[in-house]
């Protein structure tokens, strides 16, 4: 299945009243304003002088994208924090490929490399804009934590966008209508 190819497309419009806009890499996303962080190539001190500041719990997070900031093109965190504990984060990166791999054959190829802790538990295509992309929700216990995530992948010439929205697996349902209205706003910028 080849994947539709966006022509330059346009800067989106604010998808509800109170989201912000998060830019970063020639890429951009909305979510409500409770959400912090944005392009970590600019602002990774600040990010993880925010994660800090939220507790303890939160340093193992911190100290990842302090050793790995090229990650991650965007690294984006709900500051209002649920009554799990989780950090519902938003993560987009960015992966060079060859113009002949099409999505589906980058999701198999994906999935066939996630670690045993990360079950693929829906798996289908989905239109967001312009732009056909794969749509994965992965359950997962990581240290005791059981989370949940919705993962997206399109393609734009030879890059190909992941964009995933975590959160604790009992939030999952309510956040999903926020992380599916968000997804939409994904743009590439010219």
């Amino acid at each position: 299945m080849g994947c539709r190819q966006a022509a330059a497309p346009q800067p989106t419009a604010t998808p509800i009243p109170g989201w912000e806009k998060f830019a970063g890499d020639d890429v951009e996303l909305w979510l409500p304003e409770s959400y912090e962080g944005g392009n970590l190539s600019e602002d990774v001190e600040v990010i993880i002088g925010n994660l800090r500041r939220l507790g303890p719990d939160f340093e193992p997070i911190a100290q990842t994208i302090e050793q790995n900031p090229s990650l991650y093109a965007m690294w984006i965190y709900d500051s209002e924090i649920g009554e799990s504990g989780f950090l519902t984060n938003v993560a987009v990166a960015k992966e060079k490929v060859l113009s002949a791999i099409s999505v589906n054959t980058y999701l198999d190829a994906a999935v066939k490399k996630l670690p045993a802790q990360l079950q693929v538990v829906e798996r289908d295509m989905v239109s967001l804009n312009a732009y056909e992309a794969g749509r994965l929700v992965i359950e997962f216990t990581i240290s005791g934590t059981t989370g949940k995530e919705v993962l997206y992948a399109l393609k734009d010439g030879n890059t190909m966008w992941i964009i995933t929205f975590a959160t604790g697996e009992e939030e999952f349902e309510q956040r999903l209508p926020i992380f599916e209205q968000s997804a939409l706003t994904f743009a590439v910028q010219p």
